[in-house]
């Protein structure tokens, strides 16, 4: 056996770990939200897992597998700590009922099992070629984008929970705080990324 084998045994165990979980997460999402599958594709979280599972099965660069892995992470922050918080003004409590059970199953999959795996299999293959602090900035373009089109989707649909997450509720909170929340987990989501950079800096030394 080479030096090589067990790093190559590591990751092959990553990645099918975290392929499992997104899978699987991704199917509870979908019978949860059975009654409004188009709804669900409007989550943040639900982006991000799918286009990783593409990039698990199909394969991407090492700039893509970044963005996700640092989209991943941060989605995990920001459940962790504010949506499954329950001292967190904008916490997500569930209905103890077997529909939301399974909701439950899928959300601790997608967002506390999922990121650090999918982190711990970056930091298994990070990329050879250091990345740039101007790429962690870029990647909030995409988080950019995803908000734009559901500040706009409110404001056009009705529906008590038509911007999917309390802290971008409008009508509820107004757009300065809005604006406020949405500046916040952006400083987040660069930090995450400047750490990836600095970690393939490190790597490529």
């Amino acid at each position: 056996m080479t030096a090589a084998e067990p790093g190559r045994d590591i990751r092959r165990v990553l990645r099918v770990s975290v392929t499992a979980v997104v899978a699987v997460g991704l199917v509870l999402a979908l019978v949860a939200a059975r009654d409004e599958p188009v709804e669900l594709l409007f989550y943040f979280t639900v982006q991000v897992n799918l286009a990783y599972l593409v990039v698990l099965l199909a394969g991407g660069g090492d700039r893509l597998r970044t963005a996700l892995t640092v989209y991943l992470v941060g989605t995990a922050v920001v459940f962790v700590l504010v949506l499954a918080n329950p001292w967190s003004r904008y916490a997500m409590v569930a209905n103890a009922d077997a529909r939301e059970t399974i909701s439950d199953a899928g959300n601790l999959l997608l967002h506390v099992v999922a990121p650090p795996l999918a982190a711990a299999h970056w930091l298994s293959r990070r990329p050879r070629v250091a990345l740039r602090p101007a790429y962690a900035v870029g990647l909030l373009g995409y988080p950019l984008l995803w908000l734009t089109v559901i500040l706009l989707r409110g404001a056009l649909k009705g529906g008590e929970d038509r911007y999917l997450y309390p802290f971008l509720d409008v009508p509820r909170l107004g757009y300065p705080t809005v604006a406020l929340n949405a500046v916040l987990f952006a400083v987040s989501l660069l930090v995450i990324a400047l750490t990836a950079v600095h970690l393939t800096r490190r790597h490529a030394r």
